[in-house]
């Protein structure tokens, strides 16, 4: 059985959200960091606190421009000899230049591992672990469930990675099933849903992907000044419509013929039987139950995650 408006199938969606499922993140990106100076290094140009990372651990990183706009986000992984970071597709290019251009004296080497490195989103219930056996992921709560990680594999592995986590009891599932849960858990990508015109707190990744204790880095005072002020002009929310049409990205969001802010990204919400859109929108008409209307209808601001 299929949802309406989505080309995905109730059990994927169930799967990730309460079984145990996993959908191939096609050529998301990934480049390492490696010498003595790499956690220092990266720490000056990232939002959190990449330097108190042991092997084994992570965190979630917005990086910013001396601005303190956004130039990308992801999962920076800590290893014995080196820094992981992960991100959508088709961002080393610019994220690689953006910080070799400040390499000086630092003994830091980067390397785009992206041809090298793929990764499965595995997700589900609170059982999905120990199905799991060996073949355990880096926890990353991108979707809002009980269990959330990427399993990594180099090319030559990835199909028997696959074939492992389907023996383990592990369903394969459509990216539209991955985007159905994503946006219902509130969940942004960089390039969809924001971009370098944005600002870190725009985004609503505040307490896990910022650290307002650290020590200095680039765009670290503009960042500072927003959280002094206590708020932003605009910031990504939930949006519920009413009728069964699905929203564009760009669609305008209107109140009393004033757009307010627009569609980010959109899919059908099995939680809320009715399409859900993530969406940019002025912090005047950010209050959950706030009603607008859009060219597919009249639609309600609604507070992110959902929980099906």
């Amino acid at each position: 059985m299929t949802t309406p408006h989505a080309a995905f199938s109730l059990p994927e969606y169930e799967a990730l959200r309460s079984g145990l499922g996993f959908v191939e993140l096609a050529h998301w990106t990934s480049f390492s960091l490696s010498g003595c100076d790499r956690q220092k290094f990266l720490h000056s140009f990232s939002t959190n606190d990449v330097i108190r990372l042991q092997p084994g651990e992570h965190c979630e990183v917005f990086i910013t421009n001396v601005k303190g706009k956004l130039l990308g986000h992801g999962l920076v992984h800590c290893r014995g000899h080196e820094l992981v970071l992960i991100t959508v597709p088709g961002q080393a290019e610019l994220l690689l230049a953006h910080l070799d251009r400040y390499i000086l004296r630092e003994e830091v080497q980067l390397r785009d591992t992206t041809a090298e490195r793929s990764y499965l989103l595995v997700a589900g219930g609170e059982s999905a672990e120990t199905k799991l056996g060996t073949y355990l992921p880096i926890r990353w709560p991108l979707l809002d469930t009980p269990f959330c990680g990427l399993l990594e594999a180099t090319s030559a592995e990835l199909p028997s990675r696959r074939q492992a986590l389907i023996a383990a009891g592990a369903l394969p599932c459509s990216p539209p099933a991955f985007q159905a849960v994503r946006i219902e858990s509130g969940t942004p990508l960089y390039g969809i849903d924001f971009n370098d015109t944005n600002f870190p707190q725009e985004v609503a990744r505040n307490e896990l992907a910022i650290s307002f204790a650290k020590g200095c880095y680039l765009g670290q005072e503009t960042v500072a000044r927003i959280d002094a002020l206590g708020h932003v002009n605009q910031q990504l929310a939930g949006v519920k419509f009413a009728g069964p049409a699905l929203p564009a990205a760009n669609t305008q969001l209107i109140s009393s013929s004033t757009v307010v802010g627009h569609v980010t990204s959109a899919t059908f919400s099995p939680a809320l039987s009715a399409p859900l859109a993530l969406a940019m929108i002025r912090r005047q008409w950010l209050s959950p139950g706030t009603r607008l209307e859009s060219a597919a209808g009249a639609c309600e601001v609604l507070e992110l995650p959902i929980c099906s």
